[in-house]
């Protein structure tokens, strides 16, 4: 790539958030592939446009997809710690419980202090089985944001399947107070009331 390509892979890379912004999400990825052939030469455009390709695709729950491109994105840049998290959002998509830690692990063995990824190991720790240290990450991931609305529900979430109404209740309500907007926790409250409803 030479000085002369900047000013159109960046109009490129612009076109394509647009897109997205606009939820054309299927003509952001025509740009997408079109900067992979365009540009096969240049190992980072090649990582970027498969890292946006695989966010892209997950955003759209076309999780095969998804990992094809976030895997070759990992390949290109294996130090890039939110490439495994996305990766393994996409397992727990799937519902690989088995496949999801390990690459949540390597998210925060690059990141140690995201929560968010701490969040996505527990999420899958938990769903796989092992539910105590699936707790803990959460707990860890609450402790490292404080704030992640989605931390909260997770818990409250985890808390609801273990029988712990009281507690699934004061971790959506928390979640609902850092953002009122939040379908996933006001349904959470809603199943809740339904089986509180049902005790009496």
């Amino acid at each position: 790539m030479n000085n002369d390509d900047v000013p159109e892979l960046q109009s490129l890379w612009d076109e394509a958030k647009g897109h997205i912004d606009q939820g054309n999400d299927d003509k952001a990825i025509e740009i997408y592939k079109y900067i992979l052939i365009r540009y096969a030469g240049n190992a980072i455009v090649v990582e970027y446009a498969n890292a946006y390709l695989g966010d892209v695709f997950l955003k759209m729950r076309h999780l095969d997809r998804a990992e094809k491109h976030l895997k070759r994105a990992i390949d290109l840049a294996p130090s890039n710690a939110h490439y495994y998290y996305l990766l393994g959002f996409v397992y727990s998509l799937k519902e690989q419980w088995r496949k999801a830690p390990g690459a949540f692990q390597k998210a925060i063995a690059l990141d140690p202090h995201n929560g968010e990824y701490e969040r996505g190991l527990g999420w899958a720790r938990f769903n796989g089985g092992n539910r105590t240290e699936g707790i803990a990450h959460l707990y860890r991931a609450l402790e490292l944001s404080p704030s992640n609305q989605h931390v909260m529900t997770d818990l409250a979430a985890a808390m609801l399947i273990l029988g712990n109404t009281d507690k699934a209740r004061e971790y959506g309500e928390k979640a609902l107070r850092l953002d009122p907007s939040y379908v996933l926790a006001r349904d959470l409250l809603k199943t809740i009331d339904q089986i509180e409803g049902k005790r009496t």
